[in-house]
């Protein structure tokens, strides 16, 4: 009985340790990864030999950044259980990490696979590879600096020598699946104080400033920033102390130097500009301004560089509003209406056609310039009754009619809709009281 139960303690021992070298083996390899100048090459010893036809179906890599694994690599087999794997990097960013995963690749054993995870740190040398030298920027604005290779970002300000100080910090880059990474070969530099304007900075990055993967910095890397002059505003309209100003304008800037950008302040909104050329701008207000009323407008630019001007500061006071004044002001909406103020009263609504893309008015504030009894449009041989003329190029008009002077039947259904005309299309009733009622310097508004 004793001798029965010591043959069955050692064939219990004996299957343990059965299962314990096939768990070893299954789950053990032997690796190890020498990184050359231009490649590395990975060797993994399975102990068990391998089945080598489609081995490279279970290779996966992935890199610090899962949207950039651009890698090629080829396979080599030494023996039977021993393979060699000689990777490079293909992008133009060298020096990264990478890791290799091998998952279960079958073995020449029924129903035992191996699988291996190997980490790669790919050596390159370091280079500056933007901004170049005397790159403009502007005194507070962040600038970028991009390495050829992944860097240590807690290293970098160490050895960094300049007679500004920045905070810096490595560049977030958002990829398709909506995620953001840390891209290690560019890092947004920041002043953390303003730089003085129109002067020279050299930033030197010393010998020994590291990489992400341990290369040293072999010599001095330099280059020089210079800081732009600020922008001037050279006009504005309005003007400083400008009075009588309509109750809807067309806010203009003038710029001495090319700008990119440009924006005012007023009644605590911020408007961006619309740039007509390198040098100016004008802006579209949010509503239309109240009368008598004393404004501050805070006029500034932006040019390339991202030098900000000065803010120029504009007081400006509307026009009155009698009591027995009309002024009209024509509403830019899906259903185009011309409303018609007796002072702050609205007395009269009408519907009317819009131009529309080139044809449309431009937005701001008008004045009655002459009346006529009928308008003629040479171009497209038409006409209308009842011509109040806003512009060189805009006006009121009745109803479009042909050369025989019949009312066009699309243009008097259509009335409201969006036309390829420049003129604020009316009814023929409506545009005879324009005719009648208006006198000359009528203000006229035309906004959204």
């Amino acid at each position: 009985m004793n001798r029965y139960r010591q043959k069955l303690t050692i064939l219990s021992f004996t299957i343990v340790v059965i299962l314990v070298l096939l768990w070893l083996i299954k789950g053990f390899n032997l690796s190890w990864v020498e990184v050359k100048k231009d490649y590395a090459e990975i060797t993994i010893n399975f102990l068990l030999p391998m089945e080598q036809a489609g081995f490279e179906q279970y290779i996966k890599w992935l890199g610090e950044v899962p949207y950039e694994n651009n890698v090629d690599y080829s396979v080599t087999w030494i023996k039977p259980e021993v393979v060699s794997i000689k990777v490079k990097e293909t992008s133009l960013i060298k020096g990264k990490k990478v890791k290799m995963l091998i998952e279960n690749a079958p073995t020449k054993w029924q129903g035992i696979c191996k699988s291996e995870e190997v980490h790669i740190a790919f050596k390159a040398p370091i280079h500056i590879l933007s901004p170049q030298n005397d790159f403009l920027i502007s005194s507070s604005n962040s600038f970028e600096v991009q390495f050829s290779t992944p860097m240590n970002a807690t290293q970098i300000n160490k050895f960094l020598q300049c007679d500004a100080t920045f905070y810096i910090k490595p560049y977030m880059v958002t990829a398709t699946n909506g995620k953001q990474y840390t891209d290690l070969t560019r890092f947004v530099f920041t002043p953390k104080s303003p730089l003085e304007n129109g002067k020279r900075y050299v930033l030197s990055f010393k010998t020994g400033m590291p990489s992400h993967t341990g290369t040293l910095l072999d010599e001095d890397q330099v280059f020089v920033l210079q800081v732009d002059q600020k922008p001037s505003i050279t006009k504005t309209y309005p003007a400083k102390q400008d009075k009588w100003i309509g109750l809807y304008p067309r806010l203009t800037l003038e710029s001495k130097e090319p700008i990119v950008k440009a924006t005012v302040m007023i009644a605590n909104d911020k408007i961006n500009g619309i740039l007509t050329d390198a040098h100016h701008a004008y802006f579209i207000l949010q509503d239309r301004l109240k009368p008598e009323t004393t404004y501050e407008a805070i006029f500034q630019t932006q040019v390339a560089s991202g030098e900000i001007s000065e803010p120029e500061t504009v007081q400006f006071t509307t026009t009155t509003l009698k009591q027995n004044r009309l002024w009209l002001e024509v509403v830019c909406s899906q259903n185009t209406v011309v409303y018609c103020y007796q002072g702050e009263k609205k007395i009269k609504t009408m519907v009317c056609s819009l131009g529309e893309g080139k044809y449309a008015p431009p937005l701001g504030t008008y004045y009655l310039q002459g009346k006529a009894d009928v308008y003629e449009d040479a171009v497209h041989k038409e006409g209308a009754n009842f011509w109040i003329k806003i512009s060189d190029e805009y006006g009121f008009q009745g109803y479009i009619r042909d050369a025989y002077w019949n009312i066009l039947t699309s243009a008097s259904k259509s009335l409201g809709a969006r036309t390829k005309r420049r003129n604020i299309i009316l009814s023929d009733e409506d545009a005879k009281w324009l005719y009648e009622n208006l006198p000359d310097n009528t203000m006229i508004i035309i906004r959204n």
